[in-house]
């Protein structure tokens, strides 16, 4: 059984593990790969354990984990003839030698890495493939880190931006396989189009936006957003405020077709109610189009074709706006502020995000049903701080790096953990870091720093109470104040695009005679008899 069992590499998120499984793939081209960590790897051998195996190979993985579940598992492989082959090339297991040795066939081999540890006893040193991969392998941050820095070739930079680039899949998205196939392209040493495409991404964006934690929900989560980037559609993030919403919407631009084109930002809460600015700022405006347009500017939908236009708090968008938008979403048209017809189509993917409750708006009448259901065909829920307590420890963990980068480098005990689980944490994510940095820079406890959060009373916002119809239509501000005619035309106007321009209907709800809406408010000329 032993002779015809599979073989096994199991190797670490690194750029010295993604090298030493390459190489084990040159040597062993039909092996699978198995990645893992420190405290998973017993769990790991146990499940390799359970199918029939020739060999495995582990790749510098330590064990931090229950030392009995590793023992029995190797015991478990070796009863079915397979052997366990434990690599290391940095010293960092050499203590527990003995406890290895007494359930594996250690490789504990002095060399600059684990990769180069495997090369000596694959005897690929002399391959070029072994040669490159054992020179790439110690600039691997955690071997290089406190030593004078090497100058790098091209292809070294380029491997290793792609191997943290596909590390950086895992953490955003979840994505174990794309992991796998770059330890596939560094055993060739080719890159795909594929390849070169996320680092490519990887460059722009690095590490810059990843969703810490490995809670159920943030499963569920990063594997969503990793299907929802590839439908070109409308789409709406729904959440608390704090808990990453635009987070979310860039790691959806970095998986879609459209990473590497514009992504627009449009806060709608600083439109505050003001139809006239919106209108402007989303769809452009023409010159002469009101008091002010003394030139023509172009709208964020345009700044955005191509890309991602962000629609930040859009439950704030004025409905005259709304009903705009949804011409965007049937042909493309953009009209701009005071134009009779539209400029040309945009493609632009539209992304939304809201912590209100948009159900509870559309059936107030303050948004319109139509957009919602055009806005929620795809639909992303990120869950409050308060549902993901576990996830705690992995959010903080980047952040106490930073900073102890910045002289405040501190450990936070067990107690400290227990005191961050017991609060509900109403700022989410958001309020957490800020605690966290606070009680740093202050030398205070971190049940000392809660203490006074909750001091300051109930953080989380009361549900709003949605706008009057004279709210939506008074102006809020002296600036918002237009001339009587130009509300009425625009009023007209736009009661008119929000019947389907039907003038009879539009006349009739406004109250006046047709020929007085066609010639009066839309402006059309009187034919001549």
């Amino acid at each position: 059984m032993g002779a015809k069992g599979k073989q096994y590499i199991v190797t670490y998120y690194g750029l010295d593990g993604a090298c030493a499984a390459a190489l084990a793939l040159k040597r062993f081209p039909s092996a699978e790969i198995v990645t893992t960590s420190a405290r998973r790897i017993g769990e790991t051998l146990q499940h390799i354990s359970r199918a029939a195996v020739r060999e495995v190979h582990v790749c510098g993985v330590g064990a931090d984990c229950d030392w009995s579940v590793v023992k029995q598992a190797c015991a478990a492989i070796r009863k079915r003839g397979g052997t366990v082959r434990w690599y290391c090339g940095r010293g960092y297991l050499d203590k527990d030698r003995e406890r290895y040795a007494a359930v594996c066939t250690p490789v504990f081999i002095d060399a600059e890495s684990n990769t180069g540890a495997m090369a000596k006893h694959l005897l690929l040193t002399g391959d070029d493939a072994g040669a490159f991969l054992t020179e790439l392998a110690p600039l691997d941050h955690n071997i290089s880190r406190g030593k004078p820095p090497r100058k790098r070739t091209g292809e070294q930079e380029d491997w290793c931006d792609f191997v943290a680039a596909a590390i950086s899949q895992y953490f955003k998205y979840q994505d174990e396989e794309f992991y796998l196939g770059a330890i596939r392209s560094l055993a060739d040493l080719r890159m795909s189009e594929d390849d070169r495409h996320a680092l490519d991404v990887y460059r722009q964006t690095g590490f810059k936006y990843v969703l810490h934690g490995r809670s159920p929900a943030m499963r569920t989560l990063r594997e969503r957003i990793k299907k929802c980037a590839r439908i070109n559609r409308p789409l709406i993030i729904m959440g608390e405020s704090g808990v990453g919403k635009e987070h979310v919407a860039q790691l959806l631009r970095e998986a879609s077709s459209r990473s590497g084109e514009a992504f627009i930002v449009v806060n709608c809460a600083l439109y505050a109610g003001s139809a006239s600015l919106a209108n402007s700022d989303i769809f452009g405006h023409v010159k002469g189009a009101f008091t002010g347009a003394d030139k023509e500017r172009e709208g964020k939908l345009v700044s955005a074709n191509k890309g991602i236009l962000y629609l930040d708090e859009v439950g704030e968008l004025p409905l005259e706006v709304q009903a705009k938008l949804l011409r965007v979403f049937e042909d493309g048209s953009v009209t701009p502020e005071g134009a009779d017809r539209p400029t040309g189509p945009v493609d632009v993917r539209i992304i939304a995000a809201t912590n209100r409750d948009l159900p509870g708006m559309v059936r107030a009448g303050t948004f319109r049903a139509d957009l919602y259901h055009r806005l929620s065909t795809l639909r992303l829920y990120v869950p409050p701080l308060r549902d993901r307590l576990e996830d705690i420890r992995a959010i903080l963990e980047v952040h106490l790096a930073s900073l102890a980068k910045e002289g405040y480098g501190r450990a936070l005990a067990r107690n400290d953990y227990q005191a961050l689980k017991d609060y509900d944490w109403p700022g989410n994510v958001r309020q957490l870091i800020k605690l966290v940095e606070r009680a740093f820079y202050l030398d205070m406890s971190i049940p000392e720093a809660i203490a006074e959060e909750k001091a300051l009373g109930e953080l989380r916002a009361a549900a709003e109470t949605p706008p009057s119809a004279d709210d939506l239509l008074l102006p809020r501000t002296a600036s918002d104040v237009r001339p009587l005619k130009e509300v009425r035309d625009r009023y007209a106007r736009h009661v008119w695009t929000l019947l389907d321009r039907n003038c009879t209907a539009a006349a009739k709800a406004l109250g006046i005679q047709s020929n007085t809406l066609r010639y009066t408010y839309l402006k059309e000329k009187k034919q001549k008899t």
